[in-house]
């Protein structure tokens, strides 16, 4: 309840001085009335604006939304001026924002539209506030105006998006940056384009600039609902894994959770700590591969059959490492059961040159693995389950050796603090 009221407060207030913004800046941007020659060019570029607006795309799972309307409001600021620009784009998002189902069935529907429009309102006032201070040609006003407009639209963007989730801004400011570098090459070339188009009057030519836009809007569209579907066929394997072999029934989950709060304490970011918490979930899909009948053995197993278990940790990273949001964290599943003195596997890797994601993981799975869940259907076949102590009492034994005395110490502060063990 608290975090809610808290995002009201933040919304709102951004809401309010943005409109107030917004407001103030009407007498700026006041420049008298439109000859009747501005007219035809303003209608194409504030239709194009608002169709670009209705065709968003949403990158990869990251709840990122691009829009691109930016190229036809750079245009209006610096062929007609500030006004109508900041005109023509209240009036897309209002447009859009009204239309959309989220506008008219979720709660909160008026904060939302209330944010949007005080966001694209303050990202025309710094548009045109750096676009007059480059001045000089149309087109470097042009320039000037995305390059203003960019930069306050991904800022609050991303601080809205921080107090929406709890999130601290750090989690999104590089993601957003980076996201931001690749668009303002586009969005420069745009800008050009249809600013050059603008200033020689070719009206009846600025719609074919819509036909890149709907290019890489397609293309960006597509590549989201591969990463979708290849992330939702993870998961899907990594639900028929805990179906089939009931030991990893909430393993998953348990190894997940306390992995990411073990990376906080040791000080990673808490993006970098989401991370982990995500390779936690999928560290054992490789097993999927692996036969069911050794996975299910009652029994130790042979070397043989041993071999053939440990294939999981490079067949997971092997999975995994196709799709680019996995890609990263590949080596990590890759390593989890590398040891500090370089007996572990698949690699055989020494201290240093194992991930310290990976060193995460392989405690944190290991504890639970002697451990066990609470139901009888998650302990394991092969051995007794061990006690909390007994378990940290291992992890203290192998510490330097297989396991990093740094994460045992930071996974034990952890287990302290949730009260499952009684001493550090």
């Amino acid at each position: 309840m608290e975090t809610r009221s808290y995002e009201r407060t933040v919304h709102g207030l951004l809401a309010t001085l943005g409109s107030l913004a917004v407001l103030g800046c009407f007498w700026i941007f006041a420049a008298g009335p439109l000859s009747v020659r501005s007219w035809p060019l303003v209608i194409v570029l504030v239709c194009l604006a608002a169709l670009a607006e209705m065709l968003p795309v949403e990158i990869a799972r990251k709840g990122v939304r691009i829009t691109f309307t930016l190229p036809y409001v750079a245009a209006l600021a610096a062929c007609v001026n500030g006004w109508t620009a900041l005109s023509a784009d209240l009036v897309a998002t209002f447009a859009v924002g009204m239309m959309l189902p989220v506008a008219r069935r979720q709660t909160g529907a008026s904060v939302w539209l209330g944010l949007n429009l005080a966001i694209s309102g303050l990202s025309v006032v710094c548009g045109w506030l750096v676009g007059s201070l480059v001045g000089g040609h149309q087109l470097a006003v042009a320039l000037g105006f995305m390059l203003g407009y960019g930069l306050a639209n991904f800022g609050l963007v991303v601080l809205v998006d921080a107090t929406s989730e709890g999130k601290v801004w750090t989690d999104n400011v590089l993601s957003a940056l980076r996201l931001g570098a690749k668009s303002y090459a586009f969005f420069a070339a745009m800008v050009l384009v249809v600013g050059a188009l603008a200033t020689n009057d070719l009206v009846y030519v600025l719609p074919l600039t819509f036909v890149p836009i709907w290019a890489l809007r397609t293309a960006l569209d597509y590549q989201a609902k591969m990463y979708d579907h290849y992330y939702e066929t993870i998961l899907a394997l990594s639900l028929m894994l805990q179906r089939a072999h009931p030991y990893t029934h909430g393993h998953l989950e348990r190894v997940a959770r306390i992995a990411e709060q073990v990376a906080l304490k040791l000080g990673l970011a808490a993006g970098r700590a989401r991370m982990v918490r995500e390779a936690a979930v999928l560290h054992d899909i490789g097993k999927i591969a692996v036969s069911e009948s050794v996975l299910d053995k009652p029994g130790r197993l042979t070397t043989d059959e041993f071999e053939h278990v440990k294939l999981h940790a490079q067949l997971g990273a092997k999975i995994l490492r196709p799709v680019g949001q996995f890609h990263e964290m590949a080596p990590w599943i890759r390593h989890h059961h590398e040891r500090l003195d370089g007996t572990g596997y698949p690699d055989r890797l020494t201290d240093v040159e194992i991930p310290i994601e990976s060193k995460i993981i392989a405690v944190v799975d290991a504890f639970d693995a002697m451990t066990g869940g609470e139901n009888a259907a998650e302990k394991r076949t092969y051995r007794e389950p061990k006690t909390h102590a007994e378990a940290v009492a291992e992890l203290e034994r192998c510490s330097g050796s297989q396991f990093d005395p740094g994460v045992v110490e930071a996974f034990k502060s952890v287990l302290f603090m949730e009260g499952l063990v009684w001493t550090r």
